[in-house]
């Protein structure tokens, strides 16, 4: 995997984020009346909604940001917020079928942005950092 590739990968993670977050903007609102509100009252106390939700925003960012220019730092960053990210910290949720189809993809992208990372032939530039 060159370089460009790698990013390349990365810009279609990032391309599953965004689209996620508006599969759930904009079809939030066609899910049955009581998914509906499960989803409107779960929104309101997400813990991406908090501080943590913040902080974790920005640590994810700037771990996205570090592979991009491959700094050594950002593969383990990556990688351990990937993991926590995914897990379901808010109990049971319901997702719109786009936002659950782009936040599938999402997981698996991350999946392979990290083995990419450390395994294909690009994890040598990581080293130089």
């Amino acid at each position: 995997m060159t370089s460009k590739q790698f990013r390349t990968l990365i810009s279609c993670y990032l391309a599953c984020v965004v689209l996620a977050i508006l599969g759930h903007v904009f079809t939030a609102e066609q899910l049955p009346a009581p998914l509906r509100d499960f989803v409107k009252a779960a929104d309101q106390t997400t813990w991406m909604a908090s501080w943590v939700g913040v902080t974790y925003l920005v640590a994810a960012t700037a771990s996205t940001i570090g592979l991009i220019i491959f700094k050594a730092w950002a593969r383990p960053s990556f990688a351990l917020l990937a993991v926590v990210g995914a897990m379901p910290w808010d109990g049971h949720t319901v997702y719109p079928a786009l936002e659950y189809l782009f936040i599938n993809l999402e997981f698996m992208l991350a999946g392979a942005i990290v083995a990419a990372a450390y395994w294909a032939p690009v994890r040598s530039r990581f080293n130089k950092s």
